[in-house]
């Protein structure tokens, strides 16, 4: 029986990630082709080669992350006593702690549930991550008012399950009521 103090660890789905880096691989492919192909007119071949390089490069950079996640054996995610520690994706927010938290709440983005994690010092916490994952987890936050966002695709566990294990750590960590949480059969 799992109460709210004790560790959960999620890891990848190594099926999802064999997918996701297929497809990257699949654009990558296409886009070299964009690039290299000379049968249409010399405006649309610049255009072309300049698709296929972003192209390349974009699913380049998802395809050797897919690619890693899937060989690695880490945690995606892993929530205890005191937080959690998001690995789930690049624009992932790393360790945070309980008392970091403002308030978390679930939405639909692009029909996919997450969780949405607000912090009570956003500044702080974006100044912990390196310039391009910063842009990123910024532009995300933008989107939604949540500074860290933990998509349904990044973990096993179904979504509305880990919301109410983090929900009961988080009170249990402000000093609130302990509830017990294993509906998911072992």
């Amino acid at each position: 029986m799992n109460t709210s103090y004790e560790q959960h660890v999620e890891y990848p789905s190594r099926k999802r990630m064999a997918w996701i880096t297929a497809g990257a691989a699949l654009f990558v492919s296409a886009g070299f082709f964009l690039m290299f192909d000379r049968s249409s007119g010399a405006g649309a071949s610049i255009i072309s080669s300049v698709l296929g390089l972003l192209s390349v490069l974009f699913f380049g950079i998802c395809f050797f992350y897919s690619l890693v996640k899937m060989i690695r054996k880490e945690p995606s995610f892993v929530i205890n006593e005191q937080g959690f520690v998001d690995s789930s994706s690049y624009t992932s927010g790393g360790a945070v702690a309980w008392r970091e938290i403002e308030h978390m709440f679930m939405y639909e983005l692009m029909g996919q549930k997450m969780i949405g994690v607000k912090l009570q010092d956003e500044k702080a916490f974006m100044e912990r991550h390196n310039g391009m994952k910063r842009k990123l987890m910024t532009a995300n936050s933008h989107m939604v008012d949540a500074t860290i966002s933990i998509a349904q695709s990044s973990i096993t566990l179904p979504i509305d399950e880990l919301y109410l294990m983090m929900m009961n750590h988080w009170q249990h960590g402000k000093g609130g009521s302990i509830h017990v949480l294993n509906r998911r059969k072992q």
